[in-house]
């Protein structure tokens, strides 16, 4: 008798432990369920998003790195043409080109930046691609006129003198081309005082 009330006694026991283990179990069973369809129902719908993705940016990787190579033999060949004007111009400084998106200025040539020493000759992207090789060679000459004067003659700087120093390398005319073409990218017309008569060209350099 007293077994079996004992018996009875440990049944009774053992039932509320079941019944609070049943709801941490069926919810354990449900987590898991989420755990493996989830990724099933998921898949098929970004599966083509991430092919479309990754053939996209293939397809600009491809295109991306030839397009840097040829600004980068483009910015070498501009490179080689201050070079060459720099000696013929007695000019010693160092003046790296670079091919830039867009210059407000459509073409410049400013001071190393952070005491760096040199100068930095920036270009417009499409402002070059529509100059031919001797209009290239007539900005080149001009912003090397500013480094020039940068150097020299600080407190005289003027687009005359600029141009009276590139016109010992580069004709008149071709300047005057550039300067239409400048015009015509900024959407403003100006006027040609600033370019000296050629005949002063040759005295430009000889000032003290």
């Amino acid at each position: 008798m007293k077994i079996e009330q004992a018996n009875e006694t440990a049944a009774e026991s053992r039932t509320p432990r079941a019944k609070r283990r049943a709801p941490r179990v069926l919810g354990r069973l449900l987590k898991l369920s989420f755990v493996v369809v989830l990724p099933l129902i998921l898949i098929p719908a970004l599966l083509p998003r991430k092919v479309s993705a990754r053939k996209l940016s293939g397809s600009e990787g491809r295109e991306g790195p030839t397009a840097r190579a040829s600004l980068v033999l483009r910015e070498r060949q501009i490179q080689d043409s201050v070079e060459k004007l720099k000696i013929r111009m007695s000019i010693p400084d160092t003046v790296v080109v670079s091919i830039v998106e867009h210059n407000p200025l459509v073409v410049s040539v400013e001071r190393g930046k952070n005491g760096a020493s040199g100068f930095s000759l920036l270009i417009d992207r499409d402002f070059l691609g529509g100059l031919t090789t001797e209009e290239i060679d007539a900005v080149i000459a001009h912003e090397l006129g500013h480094v020039w004067i940068f150097t020299h003659h600080p407190f005289l700087h003027t687009e005359e003198l600029a141009n009276q120093i590139a016109m010992q390398v580069v004709p008149q005319e071709t300047l005057v081309a550039v300067y239409d073409k400048v015009w015509k990218r900024v959407g403003r017309k100006g006027d040609l005082v600033y370019l000296p008569p050629a005949a002063n060209a040759s005295s430009a350099r000889q000032s003290p």
